[in-house]
């Protein structure tokens, strides 16, 4: 089969796309493709997973001694003989015994009642201030894009980082780094008609030719040059990798399970990448609560234990931490549907083989509440700023623009 120069930029530039929005692709164009494999057992590695919708902290972290909380939970509340303790006060939902097991081997830490002053309700308000870690103003750049920022320093890397969601949070937003989204690794390729597969190769080998012998000196078509040639080296990597992975966690079904799974193979095919960005969604549970909760903090629980199991087995466990978090918690009481509405302050996890595993801070009271609301005892830049200083080498108070308590919640 014949490819003209022309007959490819008719029909089939537009599909090097890779899955990646046209400003990615500038962004990937302006990085040389140095794909230098990481060093197992030299690294730190963060992995942030977002519970959106605003995940209810007291039927997951159940403060089952508490008098108060059955009282304001009367249909929705989790028995007491069912919770998974975690001390005499607070123990987890009973759907989340991988996490259960992990606390005991002492790898889950557990921040309770974080967040800010002046909670905000709005999801899209709240969110943005979880992920740019800043309450006062609506920031341009999320927290891990300026330590990406810091850190890349000028140097040209196509994977900074890598969102395995559909779409990339603020949290990875920086002013000087482009981070990729692969939300599916087959969708992550030179796109070929699938009528003709055998004329895939050719097509692809005819792009490279083209593209490495583009003779226009202009700068546009420079960039386009080097997006489409620092693109499919990215795809030929990633898809390497998957095809090395030897894992054997079974991880739950479902996109949040595939997730984790593509972050641990991207880990231990040694990807030279910092950060990785997850989620989970459906967490707004204002009516009919525990069964829809439920099966999300399975999923949760499920999904985490086999990507710590999966890394373990590789000798992998100490190079990684693993964050959650959410927009904000949920009322106290339950409304009239048996669900909750908008809250404040809620429970963060942190899972690895450096976690020292523990509770950590006191759990808010149910009874001396704002208008309703929990009050918050830990302030979440507390979190990172301690993620920022002790695990990535980085300095908080240039990121989030001031000191903050040290929580000690790692080794």
């Amino acid at each position: 089969m014949t490819i003209s120069r022309r007959d490819l930029l008719k029909y089939g530039l537009g599909s090097v796309a890779f899955s990646l929005g046209a400003t990615q692709m500038w962004g990937l164009a302006a990085q040389a493709a140095k794909l230098a494999p990481r060093q197992a057992g030299r690294a730190k590695i963060l992995v942030v997973v977002q519970l959106s919708g605003g995940n209810d902290g007291l039927n997951m972290v159940v403060p089952y001694g508490i008098g108060q909380y059955y009282q304001l939970r009367p249909n929705i509340g989790i028995p007491q003989d069912k919770v998974l303790k975690l001390n005499q006060q607070v123990g987890l939902n009973p759907a989340m015994g991988g996490l259960h097991d992990l606390f005991q081997d002492g790898k889950l830490a557990v921040i309770q009642a974080a967040g800010y002053p002046s909670p905000n309700r709005s999801h899209f308000r709240s969110i943005e201030i979880w992920q740019t870690a800043d309450p006062d103003k609506i920031a341009d750049t999320g927290w891990l894009g300026r330590y990406l920022d810091i850190k890349q320093g000028g140097k040209d890397d196509i994977f900074p980082a890598v969102n395995v969601d559909p779409m990339l949070p603020k949290t990875l937003f920086g002013s000087q780094v482009n981070v990729p989204t692969v939300s599916n690794i087959n969708d992550f390729q030179f796109q070929t008609d699938p009528f003709y597969r055998q004329d895939r190769q050719s097509q692809i080998s005819a792009f490279n030719d083209i593209y490495a012998s583009y003779g226009l000196k202009r700068p546009s078509l420079d960039v386009l040059q080097k997006a489409g040639i620092d693109a499919n080296l990215a795809a030929d990597k990633l898809h390497s990798i998957v095809n090395e992975y030897k894992g054997s966690a079974k991880y739950p079904d479902g996109n949040f399970g595939n997730s984790l799974k593509f972050i641990s193979q991207m880990i231990s095919g040694g990807l030279n990448c910092t950060v990785y960005g997850a989620s989970l969604d459906g967490f707004d549970t204002h009516t009919n609560q525990v069964k829809q909760q439920d099966g999300l903090l399975k999923q949760l629980s499920d999904g985490i234990a086999a990507f710590y199991a999966d890394l373990k087995a590789q000798k992998l466990e100490n190079d990684v931490v693993l964050m959650t978090f959410s927009e904000f918690g949920r009322r106290v009481a339950e409304n009239g549907g048996r669900g909750t509405d908008h809250g404040t302050a809620e429970p963060l996890f942190l899972v690895g083989g450096m976690i020292k595993g523990g509770v950590y801070g006191d759990h808010a009271s149910l009874s001396d509440l704002d208008n309703g609301d929990l009050k918050y005892q830990v302030d979440f830049r507390s979190v990172y700023s301690c993620l920022l200083d002790k695990w990535l080498d980085s300095d908080s108070k240039g990121i989030l623009g001031r000191r903050f308590e040290d929580i000690g919640f790692l080794a």
